[in-house]
């Protein structure tokens, strides 16, 4: 009966997902064809600096989002402490996927990371990848996070690697919808509600 109202709504929606993919799609090309030219790309453990406050927090599993090359996944192995790393293009992560579709099961994380990840994420996606982040998280689970907040030296194609490109207020009030958080250093730190 009312189809006619909702059609073209439905198209709408359908168009806007298929553009979403379609930008998905090119950011992940620029990683794709960054790691030919520079195969370095994604070695560096920007969690290196807060090892020790997530170990301290003695957590079971320690999910990386964006884990790259997953470093920082290793540093924590060598501390005794269980963690798995997602990325959606570095063959050494422990799981290839995007950030917004993680195969794990709800609340079955007791710490979550994204160490200059989150930047890389289209503005699109953020709401939905910390949504992913709270799905997996525990009741009361850790994150912390490092964010970038200016634009990447490094361009593909012309295009910067960081398309998300915010202020730190604007990321804490994203942060928000999923947890209460606060600084520590270059870190944002928390726990989801």
């Amino acid at each position: 009966m009312f189809l006619w109202i909702l059609n073209p709504i439905f198209g709408k929606l359908r168009a806007m997902s298929k553009e979403l993919h379609q930008q998905r799609n090119k950011e992940k090309a620029k990683y794709v064809e960054l790691q030919a030219w520079m195969p370095r790309y994604g070695s560096s453990n920007h969690g290196q600096d807060a090892l020790e406050y997530v170990v301290g927090k003695k957590p079971n599993l320690v999910v990386d989002f964006g884990c790259g090359r997953n470093n920082f996944i290793e540093a924590l192995k060598t501390e005794g402490v269980k963690g798995i790393g997602v990325d959606f293009v570095y063959q050494e992560a422990d799981i290839v996927a995007p950030m917004h579709e993680i195969p794990l099961e709800n609340d079955s994380v007791d710490f979550v990371t994204a160490f200059d990840s989150l930047e890389h994420l289209l503005a699109e996606d953020v709401g939905l990848v910390l949504e992913e982040m709270k799905r997996i998280a525990t009741p009361q689970a850790d994150f912390c996070f490092s964010i970038s907040y200016v634009s990447s030296n490094i361009l593909v194609r012309n295009e910067n690697l960081h398309p998300t490109v915010k202020s730190e207020y604007w990321w804490k009030q994203k942060i928000k919808t999923i947890g209460d958080t606060s600084s520590m250093g270059k870190y944002l730190i928390g726990t989801f509600k």
